[in-house]
């Protein structure tokens, strides 16, 4: 029988179904308990469309890389009855041949420093709101996080994997901690800046582009 076909690396919708095959070396799962598993865990480094988990789980099990063990037996969380899924040898090898390539990175998108690299356009002060706005947000997935690793030794069970999922969780909490102190620094940075700048700004860019001649489409001078 042949193997699995591999999806093209850089992918970003073929590698939901590693994530599957990921968090069924855990522990078996249906497609709810998948959900819930990711969203606490790897759900806060990787975002993942929770609609591609039941066709994915469906499309893995026609490929024989994960099977049913308890058909109809576990509940979705909302009264609906599937199938509980385990990770077959054949999924086990695939997720062990896609560990074995190098990762891609991607270069992020990030708006907020997309906002600030352009926020001499606007007053400080809405600048300054975006910010705290963001670290709201921030110190409450902080706090998610620190929850996380107060309770560590609850939440993995002595798994021997735990060593593993803790790298990833100290990633996130440095990260946090990073994130934070640069807020620190970009409000100090924001509320020097001059009351009014962004507009004052703004209304000498519009009297230079009145004052500024027409030119013909081909940039050509009089004839």
């Amino acid at each position: 029988m042949p193997g699995p076909a591999h999806p093209r690396p850089g992918s970003r919708e073929n590698r939901t179904r590693y994530v599957v095959l990921g968090m069924l070396t855990v522990r078996p799962m249906n497609g709810y308990a998948l959900r819930q598993a990711i969203a606490g865990s790897v759900g806060h480094f990787w975002q993942e469309s929770f609609g591609q988990l039941y066709p994915t789980l469906r499309a893995l099990a026609e490929e024989g890389l994960v099977r049913p063990v308890h058909d109809g037996a576990a509940h979705d969380g909302r009264g609906r009855q599937g199938a509980t899924y385990e990770l077959a040898p054949r999924g086990r090898a695939a997720l062990a041949a896609w560990l074995a390539t190098p990762p891609v990175l991607e270069r992020p998108r990030n708006e907020l420093l997309l906002r600030v690299f352009f926020a001499g356009a606007v007053p400080p002060e809405i600048t300054h709101r975006n910010l705290a706005l963001v670290g709201e947000t921030l110190r409450a997935e902080a706090e998610q996080l620190e929850a996380i690793a107060s309770r560590w030794a609850d939440v993995v069970k002595g798994h021997p994997d735990a060593p593993l999922w803790r790298l990833t969780l100290d990633f996130g909490r440095a990260c946090m901690k990073t994130a934070l102190g640069w807020l620190e620094d970009a409000e100090r940075v924001v509320a020097a800046q001059p009351r009014g700048a962004g507009a004052r700004r703004a209304a000498k860019g519009g009297a230079t582009a009145r004052r500024r001649p027409a030119r013909s489409p081909a940039g050509g001078g009089k004839r």
